[in-house]
């Protein structure tokens, strides 16, 4: 589990294929600290295994299911990742739980200034709008953003100027992929709603959400 708080950028320093993996090798100085084999990183926002580690890199392994959904596979040597390590409870949740379970890949539409705040506007596919809200939660490359902005057909998000500094969002523009991971809490509320609906008897309403804080 982890929080969206991205914690350093590394660059993808050697790419290796085996078999149907891929092992990726990135450059990093502060998450290697407090690592061990087999801990969770999130690497653009998807959990992957840490498989080797030292004082200047680390390497994870890359499954195939992780590579057919994500935008992984156009990873490359000097690639910015961003990486942070699980959520520690003893810490304070900054962001907001991101599990590092990809839902979809999303694309740019437009990146647009206004006064110093960069904007993000990313397409929004029909079959994902009901898990968005505004000034709700999103990930995107395992950035914890707030929507500031919803239409039929995309979402815009905000760009603080830390973010733009620690992330890898800064550098993107019109027509690149996002690893996208939408809110937990809003996927269970529409599973169990979905579920309850066909059978006649969801408890679940828009006043329903109010009442609970929603």
């Amino acid at each position: 589990m982890f929080t969206g708080i991205i914690e350093e950028i590394g660059l993808v320093k050697q790419v290796v294929n085996q078999g149907s993996k891929k092992y990726f090798t990135i450059s990093c100085n502060k998450i290697n600290a407090d690592v061990k084999i087999g801990d969770s990183i999130a690497c653009n926002g998807i959990c992957l295994t840490l498989t080797k580690f030292d004082t200047s890199s680390i390497t994870i392994e890359a499954m195939n299911e992780t590579i057919t959904k994500t935008t992984i596979e156009s990873w490359s040597n000097g690639s910015k990742i961003n990486l942070e390590r699980a959520l520690s409870f003893n810490g304070r949740l900054d962001g907001h739980i991101v599990q590092g379970h990809i839902d979809t890949v999303l694309k740019v539409l437009s990146v647009k200034l206004q006064g110093e705040t960069r904007y993000l506007e990313i397409e929004l596919l029909p079959e994902f709008s009901a898990l968005v809200v505004p000034q709700g939660s999103i990930a995107l490359n395992g950035v914890s953003l707030t929507i500031a902005k919803l239409s039929a057909k995309s979402l815009q998000v905000a760009l603080i100027s830390l973010t733009e500094e620690l992330t890898n969002l800064s550098s993107l523009k019109a027509n690149d992929l996002l690893n996208v991971e939408f809110d937990i809490i809003g996927k269970y509320i529409l599973r169990y709603n979905n579920a309850n609906s066909t059978i006649g008897n969801s408890k679940i309403s828009q006043k329903w959400l109010n009442e609970q804080g929603f």
